[in-house]
């Protein structure tokens, strides 16, 4: 792998500066809710076809207009016995499950000073341990390689006050017991909006965000060689800004593909790395498609992304797939909801994608009030609520696992303040009947 060139960034200060942090400290208003959803989607597919099983056929309009009714179960209770409990107090969550299914679920508190945590079930109870204090941002990822070592990456915001020399993305990874934290360095304030995976050999990959509000240039990719070292490189996406989510996975021939929301055009976009250099596609183009994005990458070869279309006053929680030898994307919408906050401290990865041992996706996604899971069958997405918050309010952050028996275990968090935000870890383990 060749090492990248490192580009110098020039900060504009004053103005530029004050309305960036001003952007960092607030939120946007709440989308207004609609007395009911609208009878037909808005959102046409790239392809007519229906792709093999267990890939879902597209269920939104084709070019003709014909209405296709959706492949989905209507939410009438859940296939799943759920087991709800408290982990601790924070918010952000992600999880990662070891070989034997034993949930790692890590999170943080956005705070000066605040922390990043990492919690692990033991028996009845959880065994946590504190990685890092200091003054973070999230969303952050978790990863499990290989020999079941849990890796973690965030935000180190360095410094109370912004600097824009000062801020990366981190990795941290338990070894020996003890957590071993470092910066992976690059000119500017990056690392934000950051996911990671760990390769079948026990690399890392991330993906993050350098945003424009600090002079940045867009999404990077940060590697970990053999030898220990980080490298990182420009996907050459273009300005965009924090809080839309990045996501990266690995092919079965080790290439890396990133998918993130293209906020030049509001479009969900595809990058992908071939001997050396980044290419990319557009998977969806229709309307405001592609925040949150989740992706993960069959032992096929076959993608498989869910993200969010946002709506008026909606959100319509979307899935896309392409084979390796596709030329078109089949994209499905699954469902929608209402009651989502949008801004720094609104949505952060609300749609989480996992695939079964059949190799069929299975999708958490989350507004402030519902949390909910769609499987597909292999010929219809069945959809239960697995948490309906009330009068409480929901993190819209969720993270999904699947264990070695398709038992699903989700991570989220429940608000207990807005500003400065503070919550209530949650984990979930369903069981089928």
């Amino acid at each position: 792998m060749s090492v990248p060139n490192r580009r110098f960034k020039i900060v504009a200060f004053g103005a530029v500066l004050v309305g960036a942090l001003a952007m960092a400290c607030g939120s946007d208003s709440p989308a207004a809710a609609p007395t009911a959803r609208p009878a037909t989607p808005t959102v046409q597919p790239r392809s007519t076809e229906a792709p093999p099983t267990p890939v879902p056929a597209a269920t939104t309009a084709p070019a003709t207009q014909t209405q296709t009714t959706p492949a989905t179960v209507p939410d009438e209770g859940s296939p799943f016995t759920w087991e709800i409990e408290d982990v601790d107090s924070g918010t952000k969550p992600a999880l990662a499950l070891t070989a034997d299914g034993t949930p790692n679920v890590a999170y943080m508190l956005e705070a000066m000073p605040g922390f990043v945590k990492n919690a692990v079930r033991s028996g009845a109870s959880w065994d946590i341990s504190t990685i890092a204090k200091g003054y973070f941002y999230g969303p952050l990822d978790i990863g499990i390689g290989p020999d079941d070592t849990p890796h973690i990456t965030y935000h180190d915001h360095q410094a109370n006050n912004f600097q824009p020399s000062k801020g990366d993305a981190v990795h941290a990874v338990l070894k020996d017991g003890e957590w071993k934290v470092e910066a992976v360095f690059d000119v500017g304030h990056d690392g934000w909006d950051n996911r990671l995976i760990v390769d079948a050999q026990g690399r890392v990959h991330m993906s993050a965000i350098d945003p424009v509000e600090f002079g940045g240039s867009g999404v990077e990719y940060y590697f970990q060689d053999d030898s220990g070292k980080w490298e990182v490189e420009q996907v050459d996406s273009g300005p965009q800004t924090y809080k839309y989510a990045t996501s990266v996975a690995v092919d079965p021939n080790g290439a890396p593909h990133i998918t993130y929301f293209d906020q030049s055009r509001n479009d969900l976009v595809l990058a992908s790395r071939n001997d050396g250099d980044w290419t990319k596609e557009t998977v969806d183009s229709e309307g405001d498609s592609g925040l949150f994005s989740s992706l993960v990458i069959g032992a096929d070869g076959r993608y498989h992304v869910s993200y969010l279309f946002k709506g008026a006053t909606f959100g319509a929680f979307k899935y896309a797939t392409r084979g390796p030898d596709d030329t078109e994307w089949v994209v499905t919408e699954i469902d929608r909801l209402n009651n989502l906050k949008y801004g720094f401290v609104g949505a952060r990865n609300i749609t989480s994608l996992a695939l079964d041992s059949e190799g069929r996706p299975w999708i958490t996604y989350s507004d402030e009030k519902h949390l909910k899971l769609a499987v597909w069958d292999g010929s219809e997405w069945g959809i239960s609520t697995v948490v309906d918050a009330g009068s409480k309010t929901q993190g819209q952050l969720v993270s999904l696992g699947l264990d070695a028996d398709d038992q699903p275990h989700i991570a989220y968090f429940e608000v207990t303040n807005k500003s400065p935000l503070d919550g209530v870890i949650k984990y979930a383990k369903g069981t089928p009947g």
